[in-house]
Parts: C-alpha cells; structure tokens; sequence
C-alpha cells in the first residue's frame, strides 16, 4: 500500500521516520503549506477546489490503493476529496469505515468544515453505508446530537458504534436505531458484531487519532479511550477477504494557524469554544504521533498484502 504525506501544517515534516517508510515504500510527500491556515477547520469552497486540483497531479492512478496521511484532525473535511477520488477507480458499493472520537455530522458548513464533512462523504455515489467508530463525545448525546444530520441514520446511510455511550448506558440510542457501546459488548464481540455490519467487498477507512486515548496519540481535540490494538485488530479483522480502496489518517497536533483576516478571527473564536487550551510540547507530540502513524502504515500494509 503506498502512502502519500500531505503536508498542510508541517506535523508530517517533523516524523523523519515517518518520511523514509513513505519513501521507501514508494510514497511522496505533497507540500501545500500555503493551504493549511485556508483550510484548517474550515475552508471556503474554492480552497477545496484548488487542493482537488493539486491532489490529482500529485496522487497516481492505478491499480495500488493509497493511505494519505493529512496532519491535524482539523482538516479531516480533506477526506471527502480523497474519497471521491477512490471512488473513482472502482465498479463496485463501498463500505466507509470512521474511527473518530466525534461523529464529525454536524449540519452547518456543507461539508467545508472538519466537523460537518460525514453527510457530504455518506451521500457520494458508490457510497453504500458509514460505520462509525469509538465515538466518546458528548456530541451523540441527547442535547448535542440535535445538531447532527440525524436523515443519514432513517436513510440507512450511517451506523455509530460508541466507545462509550453518553450516561453511562449500555447502548447508543438515536433516528430510530440502537448500537452498543463497545465497552459493554467487549472489543472480541465488538468486532464480531463489525464484521457482519459491514456488507460490501470494499472498504474505505479513515482514522482521526483522537479516537486514541491521550498516551498513544497528541491531538487538537479531546480524545477518546481506544487503543491502537483495538483499531489494528479491526483493520485486520475487517479487510479479511475485503478489499481496502484508499485509507486517510487525520489527528496529528500542530500549533493551529488560521492566516490573517477576519476568517483567522472566527476560526480562533470557535477554536477557543470547541478545542482544549493546551499546547503540549512539540517534540513529544511528534514522537508520540510518529509512532502512531508507523504503527497504523504498517497495519495498513500488511492487512491489505
């Protein structure tokens, strides 16, 4: 599987280790630095549409699936346009799997924005069903969850598997339709359960790492309990006999950068609503993240061989 280094905030220029896997596994890294502070958080559409252009120079079509890893969790909107490029090459429904400490469904934004891109992605023709997974948010809860695109679950286009649910309760109830928490059901039935959720060959996988718990990965946003284990042992358990199409990997922390202007001050406004006010130091979230992503390209390679 060849991996692709999109580089929007400098975190993937920090992981040399990071950089010679890319490299010798036959991947590049894609400098669109100047993008980064248009498209962080949120982006108006005519950024979006200069990256899709950039991205179908940089990125070759053929026959070998792409992981593409993006930096921050802020530009997870970026996932719809790897996505539907994907899409592209196959013939085939495919199943898009989420892990996520948030649903990321809210209705505002259009999909311009790192926590409103899920809609735009589940409505994609080839796009059969979303799976969800690891969310600890309180977005899927009572109040917050009135926020979401809650059509996607009475459309049958979106499944949430909590890691655990809101309340301390046993199951996640919302649109109609029950899930339950991954910690009650237990990671091995979990799994179980996921596999036969999923009912199409192929797969597509994007991972934010604030589905992480905090000592495996440093992240802009609050963050969740699973282990890398847990998301390795699904990778493997879902691509058994399914084919992996494209992968994307979002949740590496940077010092956020808006650029100038009145959309810098907006976004820092929401930032300080919506993002913990920490700034860890840098060269541990590097190591720490640098880690991560070696494990998850690693799983990624061998589950999809």
């Amino acid at each position: 599987m060849r991996p692709m280094l999109l580089n929007l905030d400098g975190a993937l220029e920090r992981q040399p280790l990071l950089c010679a896997a890319t490299r010798a596994a036959g991947g590049r890294m894609l400098c669109a630095r100047d993008l980064g502070p248009h498209l962080r958080l949120w982006s108006r559409r005519a950024h979006l549409a200069e990256l899709r252009r950039r991205l179908s120079g940089a990125l070759p079509k053929d026959a070998e699936p792409e992981v593409v890893f993006a930096g921050s969790g802020d530009f997870h909107h970026v996932t719809p346009l790897l996505l539907e490029r994907a899409l592209a090459e196959v013939s085939e429904p495919v199943t898009l799997i989420h892990f996520d400490n948030h649903p990321d469904w809210a209705r505002f934004a259009a999909g311009s924005h790192c926590g409103s891109w899920l809609a735009a992605a589940a409505r994609q023709s080839g796009v059969r069903q979303v799976v969800t997974i690891g969310v600890t948010s309180t977005d899927v809860g009572p109040r917050k969850s009135r926020e979401g695109d809650l059509s996607l679950i009475a459309e049958g286009r979106l499944a949430v598997f909590p890691w655990a649910a809101p309340g301390g309760r046993e199951a996640l109830s919302l649109g109609g339709q029950t899930w339950p928490a991954i910690t009650a059901l237990g990671e091995d039935r979990f799994l179980d359960l996921l596999d036969a959720t999923v009912s199409t060959r192929a797969i597509y996988v994007t991972i934010d790492k604030d589905v992480l718990q905090p000592a495996q990965a440093v992240t802009n946003w609050d963050q969740g309990a699973a282990s890398l284990e847990f998301v390795e042992a699904a990778l493997h358990r879902l691509l058994a006999g399914r084919t992996l199409v494209a992968a994307d990997v979002v949740g590496d922390w940077s010092p956020p950068d808006y650029g100038r202007g009145p959309p810098a001050w907006l976004k820092r406004g929401e930032a300080l609503l919506d993002q913990p006010r920490r700034r860890p130091d840098t060269a541990h979230a590097d190591a720490v993240n640098e880690a991560a992503n070696l494990r998850l390209l690693h799983a990624f390679q061998e589950a999809a061989a």
